[in-house]
């Protein structure tokens, strides 16, 4: 079976797609409703499209039959690239983030080390297992950057409440001495995302469609997003690379990685 993926960046090719699986569903009489009528389509609020709670499930399943993959990127700060090209995207765990959190902040008093576990320590189960991606590495960069400045958010969370009360050193910023900023490209298989994440994508599909159809533009700037709750095989893996500028949320300003290759770039 060849593959079919989607990609958020490419608009065209996805708006162009849904003539290729969904003309049974977006009928001409559907489509002769919004050209007539003009409402809003948003994505989050679907009663603007007829019929929308029949449609918007056969839409979706459409989708998901064309579809082979959604491509994502998932941003991180690795120390080596060796453990994604050996075994994949792994499943956030906590016990290597604790041993890298140890390290790091050897020098720290073992009980703010303690404490700060503790506060966060909610996140071992409910983060347990799951990977986080975006669908848009472009957006990614603007508007999302801490993930690929400093690594792990558990991480980074335990850093943060490390300097809680302690104004001698802003913890977080250690995390930028260890590892590469790095993107990796990745083709999720469709079905290891999760149904509601589907209807999601489904519905900002179709609100960018309708809004074609009625000639009324929200002027919106979106990304789909993805919570993969098991490991993604190495094979998914398409490609990596290292953004030279990223948007810094935090220091509200551009963050400049000089480390633009690694051991795994292409040579």
């Amino acid at each position: 079976m060849s593959e079919k993926v989607l990609d958020w960046r490419n608009r065209r090719s996805w708006l162009r797609d849904i003539h290729s699986y969904a003309s049974t569903v977006l009928t001409p009489e559907l489509v002769g409703a919004l050209e007539r009528d003009r409402p809003e389509c948003w994505s989050d609020v679907m009663d603007w499209l007829p019929n929308y709670d029949e449609v918007v499930p056969a839409f979706c399943e459409q989708m998901c039959s064309f579809y082979t993959h959604f491509k994502a990127f998932h941003g991180c700060r690795p120390k080596s690239l060796s453990s994604y090209y050996e075994h994949g995207l792994r499943g956030q765990s906590a016990e290597p983030i604790l041993q890298t959190f140890r390290t790091l902040f050897a020098d720290v008093p073992e009980a703010n080390i303690e404490q700060a576990i503790e506060e966060m320590k909610h996140r071992e189960s409910s983060e347990k297992g799951k990977i986080w991606l975006s669908g848009d590495d472009r957006l990614m960069l603007q508007q999302f950057g801490h993930y690929v400045i400093n690594g792990s958010e558990y991480l980074l969370a335990l850093a943060a409440n490390l300097s809680r009360g302690d104004y001698s050193e802003d913890y977080r910023l250690r995390l930028r001495t260890i590892g590469i900023p790095t993107i990796l490209e990745v083709d999720i298989p469709i079905d290891m995302i999760p149904p509601t994440q589907k209807k999601e994508v489904a519905q900002m599909i179709l609100s960018a469609w309708g809004q074609l159809r009625t000639r009324r533009p929200l002027g919106m700037t979106s990304s789909t997003c993805y919570v993969v709750h098991s490991d993604i095989p190495v094979e998914c893996i398409k490609a990596h690379y290292h953004p030279p500028k990223i948007i810094d949320p935090h220091q509200y300003k551009t963050y400049i990685n000089d480390t633009l290759r690694c051991d795994y770039c292409p040579r």
